[in-house]
């Protein structure tokens, strides 16, 4: 059972909380896939903008996260659910 949605609108990333509970988003990390040169020829390196936001968000709100580069492959949740820490790994 998923907790957020997400949704890649342009420059940000819409995380809207799908559950019935107010949960406490600790941390999202999003993650780039970016092409590199390497010695064998090209290749992907996967990179991650890690942000702390300790905010609370009630069951259907949403929150709006600014992202550094056009495509981003994943993001990965950290949140609090009553006493218990979850992660949750959403790929985009």
């Amino acid at each position: 059972m998923r907790h957020f949605n997400i949704a890649h609108q342009g420059e940000i990333l819409l995380i809207k909380n799908v559950s019935e509970r107010t949960l406490k988003l600790i941390s999202v990390t999003v993650k780039y896939g970016i092409t590199v040169d390497t010695l064998d020829g090209q290749g992907i390196r996967n990179i991650g903008d890690e942000m702390r936001l300790d905010k609370d968000l009630g069951s259907g709100e949403s929150i709006e996260i600014p992202i550094k580069l056009p495509d981003p492959t994943s993001v990965i949740l950290v949140f609090r659910d009553g006493e218990i820490f979850r992660r949750e790994d959403i790929s985009i």
